[in-house]
């Protein structure tokens, strides 16, 4: 059931003028009436002179009779104060009481003066235009002080309150209400206003309460990203524990146990030499393992200048290829370069680059087995320059592609790789804040795709 809000604003509008206007009647209606007095005094005033015409047509002796009956009947209906008759030798005749100056004074034929007294309260057109202005202008009053009144009690103060309960919600002042009263249309507006405040009320506790979930949810989400990195770094930690081992522990395993042939002192001369080589070739084995963590934990934050240097990218990959152009695991394998003309420089410096190409041109030549092609393109891209080297081998296992740039991640036989090639390249390549991608080809072999800043 609907909320009655009483009379609307304007059936009390029209009921304040019905008001307003009645009370103007009443009091036109008593101007109407002392005016009309007036007019009766008037037209009074006006019988009198002519009855005191009449009078003075008779005033001689002859008419005395006459005279004094008109007299007294006038006198005794209150139509004249005093009525005086003169004559050449000064005042003849007067009845009523002596007050102010005549109101009339008509002269007979014969030299008569009659002079004429009517009661003050109906004298001259100035004291009914006076008295009609001053009710008119106390109707007007009374007219613009009800509306006033009216207005101000049942429009504008419900209004106003509304204007400030606004300016107290709009300064975060929730719980504001307003009174429902005044006309049905303002009324009904308080209403709605303390519906609506009571509804941002619900919907700012209802944030509030989805903003405590998401912060609980974020500080959550917060420290299960903290335990998977970690968990990641111990992983990585083991991952580079165990390579370690295995890298540097059988190559010395090998070398302890030639050792011990040796000391036994059974050994002839080229068994000793060739024992010797053995160790030799092994501790190789331990150095180049080494040299390869030290590139691939190597600290740069002080060779910034080295980030801010630039490059010739066809340079590098042409130093590059000259650089393994006579090596023997290229001998059976053809390489095809496709270089852009107008290459954009490249952010990092010579040797960090083709330190990078170097590694994944050793990786593709070891996935190939020291035969088939390499190809490498470059080219320009949107503020960066794309460097790709792809391989016509097996490709890469699916269950290793996600960790292929991960340390002492390989799939070759033990003793022949230490799985720090790749690593060592995605490190050169985040430092020179690129980013490198493995992925394999659709018609078969590895792709690696590497994307360099473009030098300013």
């Amino acid at each position: 059931m609907g909320r009655s809000f009483g009379l609307g604003l304007r059936s009390q509008l029209m009921l304040a003028l019905i008001v307003a206007f009645g009370a103007a009647f009443v009091l036109l209606s008593l101007v109407t009436a002392r005016l009309d007095e007036s007019e009766s005094a008037e037209e009074q005033r006006t019988r009198a002179e002519g009855l005191a015409q009449a009078l003075s047509a008779g005033a001689g002796a002859e008419g005395e009779g006459l005279r004094e009956e008109a007299m007294g009947r006038m006198l005794s209906e209150g139509l004249f104060r005093r009525v005086e008759i003169h004559t050449a030798g000064g005042l003849s005749e007067s009845w009523g009481v002596l007050e102010g100056k005549p109101d009339a004074v008509v002269t007979t034929v014969d030299g008569l003066e009659l002079r004429v007294w009517v009661p003050a309260s109906y004298r001259g057109e100035a004291a009914r235009r006076s008295l009609f202005l001053f009710y008119l202008g106390l109707t007007a009053s009374t007219v613009l002080l009800l509306s006033y009144v009216l207005l101000t009690y049942f429009i504008v103060r419900p209004i106003d309150r509304l204007r400030l309960a606004s300016e107290r919600l709009a300064a975060n002042r929730l719980h504001t209400r307003v009174p429902v009263q005044g006309a049905a249309e303002v009324a009904r507006l308080a209403a709605t206003f303390n519906e609506m405040a009571a509804q941002l009320r619900d919907d700012r506790a209802s944030l509030q309460q989805r903003l405590e979930e998401l912060e609980q949810t974020t500080a959550e989400l917060t420290t299960a990203q903290e335990q998977v990195i970690r968990s990641a770094r111990l992983a990585a930690v083991g991952r580079l524990s165990a390579g370690v081992a295995h890298e540097i522990g059988n190559p010395l395993a090998a070398i302890r146990g030639l050792l011990d042939l040796m000391q036994l002192g059974d050994l002839n001369r080229d068994e000793e030499k060739e024992f010797v080589t053995r160790i030799q070739r092994e501790t190789e084995r331990i150095h180049h393992t080494i040299a390869d963590l030290l590139d691939f934990s190597r600290d740069d934050s002080g060779s910034e200048p080295r980030i801010e240097s630039s490059a010739d990218l066809a340079e590098v990959v042409s130093d590059t290829v000259k650089l393994i152009d006579r090596q023997s695991r290229f001998r059976d394998i053809e390489l095809a370069l496709a270089l852009e003309d107008g290459l954009s420089r490249v952010r990092g410096d010579h040797e960090r680059l083709r330190q990078l190409l170097l590694n994944l041109l050793f990786n593709a030549a070891d996935a190939l087995g020291g035969k088939g092609r390499i190809e490498v393109h470059a080219r320009d891209a949107a503020g960066v320059v794309e460097l790709i080297v792809e391989d016509d081998g097996p490709g890469i296992d699916s269950e290793i592609i996600d960790q292929v740039f991960d340390p002492f991640v390989t799939t070759k036989a033990a003793g022949q790789g230490t799985g720090l090639g790749l690593a060592v390249c995605y490190t050169i390549v985040e430092r020179l804040g690129g980013t490198i991608e493995a992925s394999n080809r659709t018609q078969g072999g590895a792709s690696f795709e590497v994307r360099l800043l473009a030098a300013r």
